[in-house]
């Protein structure tokens, strides 16, 4: 289990490794959202997110083990858990919700049961990795009404949550973006017809020995709207095996840590080669 405790823990150890952590905003259930600031020089400066996904919790400890041993000269902006309603839910289930009327909706979302293991949405059951302008609600598997995956919103960025990281994502103005997701072993890369910026893309993805692949067909995702709106480069980074079932156990960590150990560092040099 990786619960609040944990998390403000791992915060706690973050500032002690010379890092800025600051509250962002509230989450749809008033929790606190974190940012954490370390490095400084450059004028190309990176973004990194994880835990958009409910289920997808482990992105937020593994962040946290990253950002702590950050040793890099170059700025980097780490959001761990852009879902933290979503991330306790999941492990919490309905426990985690003050609100009668919300876990009455939260419950028969869910398909009456109390199980939200496999939950990916917000606490507004939407998907937040869909709810982005890029194509909003193309997706295969979009679908248009609450539910625990894929719901695209009422229309783009409708969720507070994606508002604050769309905004500091506009404030850093970041020439590589990383959303840390499971699972796969793979990066994938590209928007549409946008495929700029390939090299780097691949030297990363050689950097954990994952498999570069083109996002052909993904809307609506954090990835999509930066690679829409800006001449620079983001990147999916789906952790862990694929024989995996979801969520990942905290058993994980330790090899997805060894695995990534470095990478943020080289992620802030790469950078400072886009113009």
């Amino acid at each position: 289990m990786y619960g609040l405790r944990e998390y403000y823990a791992d915060l706690d150890s973050v500032r002690e490794s010379g890092a800025r952590v600051f509250i962002l905003g509230k989450s749809t259930l008033g929790r606190d959202i974190y940012c954490i600031f370390k490095g400084g020089r450059g004028s190309n400066q990176v973004l990194v997110h994880g835990g958009i996904h409910a289920r997808e919790y482990i992105t937020t400890p593994l962040l946290m083990q990253l950002i702590k041993e950050y040793s890099g000269e170059y700025g980097i902006w780490c959001i761990p858990s852009v879902n933290i309603d979503g991330m306790l839910l999941c492990q919490n289930g309905l426990q985690s919700v003050d609100d009668g009327e919300r876990k009455k909706f939260l419950y028969r979302v869910n398909g009456n049961s109390e199980d939200f293991s496999l939950w990916k949405a917000n606490a507004n059951a939407v998907d937040l990795n869909v709810n982005y302008n890029a194509n909003w609600g193309r997706g295969k598997s979009n679908i248009t009404s609450p539910a625990s995956a894929n719901y695209i919103g009422k229309y783009p960025l409708s969720e507070v949550e994606n508002k604050l990281l769309a905004r500091v994502t506009l404030c850093v103005q970041p020439t590589i973006t990383l959303s840390y997701h499971t699972k796969g072993n793979v990066i994938y890369y590209g928007y549409e017809d946008n495929l700029s910026h390939f090299d780097i893309a691949q030297e990363i993805a050689n950097n954990i020995n994952y498999d570069l692949l083109e996002s052909k067909g993904s809307y609506g995702g954090y990835k999509d709207w930066f690679m829409a709106t800006t001449p620079y480069l983001g990147l999916t980074i789906e952790c862990g095996e694929d024989s995996l079932s979801h969520p990942l156990g905290m058993d994980v960590l330790p090899s997805l840590v060894d695995r990534h150990s470095g990478i943020l560092e080289k992620v802030t040099e790469l950078a400072q080669e886009i113009e």
